[in-house]
């Protein structure tokens, strides 16, 4: 009886420390869970950080360099385009502007190859007034102008000629002028005037001054006179 007594005393024992074991391994497990738990996450460090900040930076303007190359090239193409339209606007203009400038002479000189007089153009014409036509008939030469915004116009005919400024006055200048008319001399030319005309002779050549509407000054005819 006694030995059962001490076998169920020993058992209880054995069974109180396994117990005691069992739940200090469920303590340890715990702790350790905390522990894990409780671990300090790992910070980058600052050099590291630096490092971070240097790519992203770097990977920023590579980015921004891309684009601003995609940019400038758009726009250096646009550029490119406009400045080819501009060039060629500037050309175009002053062709037509030479040819402009340059169509009186060429035609006077087909006009003047025609009839073979030596005509001239004059290098002063009052301001408003326009070359609007040159003809060539029976050894003469017309250049006819006009002022767009008066309607005033003229005739210049010019022919060739052994006269003088006497034969002129003689055989021209009382006939078709009305007797209130007024010879000046300017830079070597005799010029007979009255309130539509003017004459004169220069050069081997009769010019014949009309004014077919409107009125010139005496001094804007004279002025033409000498220019031819």
């Amino acid at each position: 009886m006694q030995k059962n007594d001490q076998n169920s005393v020993k058992v209880r024992m054995s069974s109180a420390q396994s117990q005691k074991k069992l739940n200090l391994d469920k303590v340890n497990d715990r702790m350790k869970t905390r522990s894990a738990k409780a671990a300090p996450v790992a910070r980058p460090s600052a050099q590291e950080l630096k490092e971070q900040a240097i790519k992203k930076a770097l990977a920023s303007a590579s980015h921004y360099n891309t684009e601003s190359k995609e940019k400038n090239k758009l726009h250096f193409g646009v550029g490119r385009v406009m400045l080819a339209l501009s060039c060629a606007a500037v050309v175009v203009a002053a062709i037509v502007y030479f040819v402009n400038l340059n169509m009186p002479d060429m035609s006077l000189k087909v006009a003047a190859m025609q009839t073979g007089i030596n005509a001239t153009y004059p290098s002063y014409v009052p301001r408003g007034f326009n070359i609007t036509n040159i003809s060539s008939e029976s050894g003469k030469i017309s250049l006819n102008f006009r002022n767009t915004e008066t309607g005033d116009s003229f005739i210049i005919d010019e022919e060739e000629s052994s006269w003088d400024s006497s034969a002129l006055l003689a055989n021209y200048v009382k006939k078709a002028f009305n007797g209130d008319f007024t010879s000046v001399r300017e830079q070597g030319l005799t010029i007979y005037i009255d309130d539509n005309n003017a004459a004169w002779v220069n050069g081997g050549i009769v010019y014949k001054l009309k004014i077919t509407s409107g009125t010139l000054t005496k001094k804007q005819l004279r002025s033409i006179a000498v220019s031819l």
